[in-house]
């Protein structure tokens, strides 16, 4: 079974913490669209700090549309501009578009140094009630079931005007530190498909490369002639929603741990 216990040393309100469903940048006003988007990295944290989930269930899909989300992001693929950006705090994208089985997806890979350690990342993420706080545009998330090797969670995003709900599986890769989630489509879904990853890695002493890669489709119609470019904006701001929401955490936490001055 997956452990969904928040970590002791994270179990601490964060002054000036992030306000539910992560402002995206340039947008500070609530938006009447509808925003439909894959946005699940807490839920995978959930699985890779539990230790329990193992390595990739012989069910877990290899798609395409995962495979055109490019090589796995990683701290020593950086290119040196890559590099210098992440450590001027910005985040690095690389936006995709293409067409695959009949669908259009959009999406692409982001990634932001985090001032963390992976594993600080990782628990203050674990607990599914936290994801509408971390996470853009996310209004709820439950847990609908685990096992040892898989979960499911249910997920609502959008405003108080519209809102997508539906549900992904998430598994976790052997060894490298990723858990890939798909959608799950015996379950109701207000999006044509997903795909993507998620990623924590150790960059230095300090810090945690975090990465987050999604190839989304949402379906035809309205939604995505007019709202394609914003769907993307929201998807590639989700490492600075992370990192807003866990280093408050951190810090918090590393003062806790240390000694009492004699």
């Amino acid at each position: 079974m997956v452990t969904l216990a928040w970590v002791n040393t994270f179990n601490v309100p964060a002054a000036n913490a992030a306000p539910q469903g992560c402002t995206v940048s340039g947008s500070s006003r609530p938006s009447k669209r509808i925003i439909p988007i894959i946005l699940v990295a807490a839920s995978l944290a959930t699985l890779g700090v539990a230790g329990e989930l193992k390595a990739d269930p012989p069910s877990t899909p290899q798609p395409p549309a995962l495979a055109r989300l490019g090589a796995r992001p990683s701290a020593e693929k950086l290119t040196p501009v890559e590099r210098g950006r992440l450590l001027a705090g910005e985040v690095v994208s690389h936006p995709v578009k293409f067409e695959h089985d009949g669908g259009v997806y959009v999406g692409g890979v982001a990634q932001q140094l985090v001032r963390a350690q992976p594993e600080q990342v990782m628990a203050a993420l674990e607990n599914v009630q936290n994801l509408p706080r971390a996470l853009p545009k996310t209004r709820s998330a439950r847990l609908l079931s685990t096992s040892s090797r898989s979960a499911r969670v249910e997920l609502v995003q959008g405003n108080r005007f519209m809102q997508a709900r539906y549900s992904v599986h998430l598994a976790r890769q052997p060894g490298n530190g990723e858990i890939r989630f798909w959608l799950d489509r015996t379950r109701p879904h207000d999006i044509r498909d997903v795909w993507g990853f998620f990623r924590v890695q150790k960059f230095d002493p300090n810090r945690s490369l975090v990465s987050v890669g999604v190839s989304l489709d949402v379906g035809s119609g309205l939604v995505r002639m007019l709202f394609e470019d914003k769907i993307v904006r929201v998807i590639l701001s989700t490492p600075r929603c992370i990192r807003d929401f866990v280093e408050p955490r951190a810090r918090m936490a590393d003062r806790l741990r240390r000694p009492e001055p004699s």
